[in-house]
């Protein structure tokens, strides 16, 4: 007859004192406690190799059910974990799967579980997310429409020198174009990756970029060199508002996993190029990206049809458009004055256009660089509300002019 589960415990310890005390043979201590010789032999050997601890009761589930996870497959799963720490479940499963698809691997929860008892998975800290939007910026829905650019931001090399890294990325594709390892956000830097991205990848339609230097300027036109050249390639330049990083969001996303090629950081600059080069080759053509269905970006892009030409087009302006050339300090003349524009636009040709509604447009290229204030005789931003020049009639009678 089983011991009855409410004091089971206090039954065990008291059969074992009756065994210590030698009285009692294991025979006369089975009848007395109505169990079998077996269960009685069962904990006294449990006594004798782990003293009282071994008394309690031990878990009844099976060490290893059928559906387990089979021990290769496992010991699969740790294997890319460890050679790739910074994929979680669903990107493991999904490349063993690609690897290896007679397998039957299990799904991303269970490889999550299996990471977490070998102690590879570690807690992360939940954030308040706010939830991405564009702004009415343009929304990529083929390669090669929407580029996106930053500039990660500076870290110190093993030398100790300052590395800011440029991306560049298609908004559709994720594909990385452009990576660099150089020192400075000069515009003649960052010039010279856009050069090689466009003869490699061709044009793309629209670059998306932040209010910060290279991309843009503080002033009027918010022109740089940089983006000027970009108008003249016929590429329409989108600027995220200040204050609003979500609106490139896939850039700022990508630049937390550049850091499995920064930390630690490299040696020497020749050492993070190289590292660098190494990581764009694995991020487009290896890493499956979870918005593309666990596939890399290298499957989902092509490049541009349209080629980095090798003369820069002249701008192609209507003839009812009043058009000027900006002098050596900036300015054009107009109306019998000189009106300042941008001396990143020294030498270059400005069109006037007069539209329906009376504004005087400026563009350089295909791009709006802003309107003229006909009163005040000034460039103003586009969509900047005009200033009014006070009625003398209206001032306060107590401070006469």
């Amino acid at each position: 007859m089983p011991w009855e589960e409410s004091c089971a415990m206090d039954q065990r310890v008291s059969l074992i004192g009756d065994w210590l005390g030698g009285e009692w043979t294991v025979v006369e201590l089975s009848e007395r406690y109505g169990i079998s010789r077996k269960t009685a032999y069962k904990w006294i050997d449990r006594y004798r190799a782990e003293g009282s601890a071994g008394l309690s009761e031990r878990s009844h589930a099976p060490r290893v059910h059928g559906r387990a996870t089979p021990v290769e497959l496992a010991a699969a799963i740790i294997e890319q974990k460890l050679a790739r720490p910074s994929w979680g479940p669903r990107k493991i499963i999904a490349k063993l799967e690609e690897r290896y698809p007679e397998a039957a691997w299990p799904v991303p929860s269970t490889a999550g579980e299996i990471l977490k008892r070998e102690g590879l998975v570690q807690p992360r800290r939940r954030r308040h997310r706010v939830p991405p939007t564009l702004g009415g910026l343009t929304v990529a829905e083929r390669p090669n429409q929407v580029w996106a650019t930053d500039h990660k931001g500076w870290f110190r090399l093993g030398n100790g020198e300052r590395c800011e890294p440029l991306t560049i990325g298609d908004g559709y594709a994720r594909y990385l174009l452009g990576l660099t390892a150089g020192d400075s956000t000069r515009g003649e830097e960052a010039r010279a990756e856009f050069e090689r991205s466009f003869e490699e990848n061709g044009l793309p339609e629209i670059m998306r970029s932040d209010n910060g230097s290279p991309f843009a300027s503080p002033g009027v036109t918010g022109l740089t060199r940089l983006s000027a050249w970009w108008a003249k390639l016929g590429i329409r330049h989108e600027r995220t508002a200040p204050g609003k990083p979500q609106q490139n969001g896939r850039q700022e996303r990508f630049h937390l996993t550049l850091r499995e090629a920064i930390e630690p950081a490299a040696a020497d600059r020749a050492a993070q190029a190289a590292r660098f080069a190494e990581f764009r080759a694995y991020y487009n053509h290896e890493r499956p990206h979870e918005a593309l269905g666990q596939t890399p970006p290298a499957r989902h892009y092509q490049p541009s049809p349209r080629p980095l030409p090798k003369r820069l087009p002249e701008p192609e302006y209507p003839r009812e458009a009043d058009i000027r050339r900006v002098r050596s300090n900036g300015e054009i003349k107009w109306a019998g004055d000189f009106l300042f524009v941008s001396e990143v636009l020294v030498g270059e040709w400005v069109a006037i256009e007069e539209r329906e509604t009376g504004e005087l447009r400026m563009r350089f290229y295909n791009t709006p660089i802003g309107v003229i204030d006909p009163q005040q005789k000034r460039l103003r931003r586009v969509g900047a509300p005009a200033r009014r020049r006070p009625n003398p009639t209206q001032l306060s009678p107590i401070h006469p002019v």
